[in-house]
């Protein structure tokens, strides 16, 4: 193999656009030949995977001109992880092996800069190849990640909150301090995964491992616990105010005041007709219904999407069906219809309004139980629109079907089963007299 790289060997010298002064420049070492010669040569070899060969002229350039190329140490790395890696049986030998590849990280460093990068590779190696030591590990991935925030790579945003569960099984990690590490590197990783880029798919698939390790530590209490505290230390704090509803957010999380509370100033800071909806669902759950009024009129507002719209004004009715206007909420179900016509979800609105209506617009148990056969037509109408919801409405059919008249109720009130009977009060529409 050796003897068929030297005609290529020869061309790469001779072609190489390197001139005279640079050849003769100190960072070549003494042989300045020598040293583009070995790196000619265990750069092919490195190309083509066979690192075994690549290892002894690799070596020859480390030691005689290290200051040649930063392509040295990026590939001495591969060359070493490639050593570690298949010597797995060979305790001994793969500590050698780790040692010299933190050394070369170390010699990268001081020849060609860019610590805070070179440590978050030193530091995920460590916690790849070397379990024991894992204290100098988290250090250089923590100063790593701190220093290059969002333009960290994937591998050590994983590595270092990989190294911070494993500092809380040593016990020299607290677990609000992991939460705080996985905020941090979740909402880096988040970030990175939603750009379109060659490296898209390392984050996310980062992003998934770090899920998984999370999993122990995934309590809402814990981490409720954690944001109120940082919240109320620094409530102007847009990061913090994003990282919160954020992870709340998709921790399902959201029945805590805290994420309200942030979800609150991060909309008042970046208003959007998402962030306007999703308040409105907020302070729905809240009991906030009139806020949430306010909430969904700004979301409908600023929406130009029929569906969007459709998903505002069902909000809407929701809202105005909680404090006990109907009227209102059907105009708002109606529009919600409009503008999504195969939406059965509002349609369905409108029979529990109805149901809802039995006492307040009935003066006698016959009347009242007609109420329940008006809100089964919407049921009914409801499933016909949209068949992803037909299994609720059966059930609604189902269970208010037990609220229906009586034989004896509809005969002395002069009606019978199919008979049409006409609902004043709010309502104004007619339905047919159904028997339970």
């Amino acid at each position: 193999m050796k003897q068929l790289l030297l005609p290529i060997l020869i061309v790469l010298i001779t072609s190489s656009s390197l001139d005279a002064s640079a050849i003769s420049d100190r960072k070549f070492g003494e042989d300045s030949i020598a040293c583009i010669t070995n790196i000619s040569l265990y750069r092919e070899f490195v190309k083509q995977r066979n690192y075994s060969d690549a290892i002894q002229p690799w070596r020859d350039a480390y030691t005689s001109c290290p200051k040649a190329s930063k392509n040295i140490y990026i590939d001495g790395a591969k060359i070493y992880n490639y050593l570690i890696k298949t010597n797995k049986d060979n305790k001994e030998l793969q500590k050698s092996y780790l040692d010299t590849l933190m050394m070369i990280y170390d010699q990268r460093i001081i020849h060609f800069g860019k610590e805070n990068y070179v440590l978050g590779l030193k530091g995920s190696d460590m916690i790849k190849y070397a379990v024991g030591d894992i204290e100098n590990a988290f250090t250089y991935l923590k100063q790593s990640v701190e220093s290059l925030g969002k333009k960290s790579k994937a591998t050590p945003l994983f590595s270092y909150f990989k190294a911070a569960t494993a500092k809380f099984k040593a016990q020299t990690l607290s677990k609000p301090e992991v939460l705080e590490v996985y905020s941090v590197v979740s909402d880096y990783l988040s970030h990175n995964a939603s750009i379109e880029s060659k490296s898209q798919k390392f984050y996310i698939k980062a992003s998934d491992n770090v899920e998984k390790l999370f999993v122990p530590f995934a309590s809402c209490d814990d981490l409720i616990n954690m944001f109120e505290g940082k919240y109320q230390s620094t409530p102007e704090d847009l990061n913090l105010i994003r990282r919160i509803v954020k992870i709340l957010d998709k921790k399902e999380c959201t029945d805590a005041q805290v994420y309200y509370d942030a979800a609150t100033a991060l909309h008042q800071a970046e208003p959007s007709a998402l962030s306007a909806y999703n308040m409105g669902n907020l302070s729905l759950k809240k009991n906030k219904s009139q806020d949430a009024l306010g909430f969904f009129n700004q979301a409908i507002n600023m929406s130009d999407q029929p569906d969007d719209k459709a998903n505002s004004y069902y909000g809407l009715a929701g809202a105005y069906f909680k404090l006990g206007n109907y009227s209102n909420a059907r105009t708002q179900a109606k529009k919600a219809m409009q503008a999504k016509a195969n939406g059965g979800k509002p349609m369905m609105l409108i029979g529990e309004m109805y149901a809802a209506s039995s006492k307040e617009c009935g003066t006698n148990s016959f009347e009242t139980a007609m109420l329940y056969s008006a809100a089964i037509d919407k049921f009914i109408a409801a499933k016909n629109m949209d068949g992803s919801i037909a299994e609720l409405a059966n059930k609604k059919i189902a269970s208010y079907s037990n609220y229906l008249p009586s034989n004896e109720d509809a005969f002395f009130n002069g009606y019978k089963e199919g008979d049409s009977y006409r609902i004043e009060c709010w309502i104004g529409e007619s339905t047919k007299v159904r028997i339970k």
